[in-house]
């Protein structure tokens, strides 16, 4: 039996995605409201390979819809080539979350703070970076509201944060939202028996889009091995073909409830539950309104250069057309939130999930962490 310590690179990836600190669980105490009644509640999550002694900053990531645990094994090569720790966390009803409890859409952002709160104090972390995906932003934003003064966070970098459609123009979205809310919430399914829903939406996985089915997996995933390294970015060096093409399938696997909840929670965010908002984020007429309320506020909060902040979009963004990311950018720049000529970066050629797997994007960033 051979003593190598299994990676991702290895042919049957089971073992890899089956060491401890891909599958880290913590029971934490919380109010009755989050835990269906109880006292406590479960999240599960990964923190990627690092130093003991905690001498490597830490990089919080708040994943899209399809946020998963998993996916810290496909970045942890390039985070410990620039010496950074990820913490990635399963969303309510995703993987070991938050299971067996039916929790209000307009809870999840404050179950996932409380359970970030949790997990920092159990690992004995009180510094860390953010890296939010797509629909990650909402999180974020919640988050850096209700931060404790005893946590500090020293950078946020937004990948192809989510635009509601309301604002972006998206007629795909805006379709998905016309539906009745039974459909989107069993959007895991709809993956797979109504193609068209799934093109109509365009989804972010944070995945590379996972497909729908193992077999589409394993043809994107040969397609990828047929290009050069320098094609196939960072991950050649550190995740083979089989091992994104498990991770993809437990992903969507352990996380099909969650999908829906995430395309409600998304496609309705700025509704208002008991005079707050689905996202947690204030109240507003519009989407519009609420976000720019919750970024006002971000200002208040973190004055002068307390706020580093830096987003990336794929210039071919499906998912959030020119009309959200103009009116994204309008509004940061209005609150002074980019405050230079590298806090707004477009990727040529790159689409929604792209950039989450490009050299340029994550070793920039990961640069900033140490920082």
């Amino acid at each position: 039996m051979s003593s190598q310590v299994p990676s991702g690179l290895d042919s049957d990836p089971t073992a890899y995605l089956a060491l401890p600190r891909f599958n880290k669980t913590l029971d934490f105490p919380v109010d009755s409201e989050l835990a269906g009644g109880g006292d406590t509640a479960t999240v599960t999550y990964a923190l990627t390979d690092a130093p003991s002694d905690g001498s490597w900053p830490l990089l919080v990531f708040f994943n899209g819809l399809g946020g998963h645990r998993l996916i810290a094994s496909l970045i942890e090569g390039i985070g410990r080539e620039h010496q950074v720790q990820i913490l990635a966390i399963d969303k309510p009803n995703g993987g070991g979350s938050a299971q067996g409890v039916s929790l209000p859409l307009h809870l999840r952002t404050r179950w996932m703070h409380t359970a970030l709160l949790a997990v920092l104090t159990s690992e004995h972390r009180a510094r860390f970076a953010i890296f939010s995906h797509s629909n990650g932003v909402f999180y974020s934003l919640y988050t850096l509201l209700h931060l404790p003064p005893t946590l500090t966070m020293t950078s946020w970098t937004l990948s192809a944060p989510f635009v509601p459609h309301k604002i972006s123009g998206n007629i795909g979205l805006g379709i998905a939202a016309a539906l009745p809310t039974a459909l989107p919430n069993a959007f895991g399914s709809l993956l797979q028996i109504v193609p068209p829903v799934a093109r109509a939406a365009n989804w972010s996985s944070g995945l590379l889009s996972a497909p729908s089915s193992s077999t589409q997996a394993e043809s994107i995933a040969a397609l990828e091995a047929r290009k050069s390294p320098h094609e196939r970015e960072y991950m050649h060096r550190s995740v083979g073909s089989a091992c994104r093409v498990e991770v993809m399938r437990r992903s969507l696997a352990e996380s099909r409830v969650a999908i829906g909840q995430e395309t409600l929670f998304c496609l309705h965010g700025s509704s208002s539950t008991g005079g707050e908002t689905v996202w947690g984020l204030g109240v507003g007429a519009s989407d519009a309104e609420v976000l720019r309320g919750a970024f006002s506020r971000l200002v208040e909060r973190y004055p002068g250069d307390a706020l580093s902040m830096r987003v990336v979009y794929g210039a071919a963004d499906g998912l959030v057309p020119t009309k959200g990311r103009v009116w994204l950018k309008a509004t940061l720049e209005e609150l002074e939130l980019l405050r230079d000529e590298q806090a707004w970066t477009e990727v040529s050629g790159a689409g929604h999930d792209d950039v989450l797997f490009r050299e340029e994007v994550m070793s920039g960033m990961l640069k900033r962490v140490v920082r």
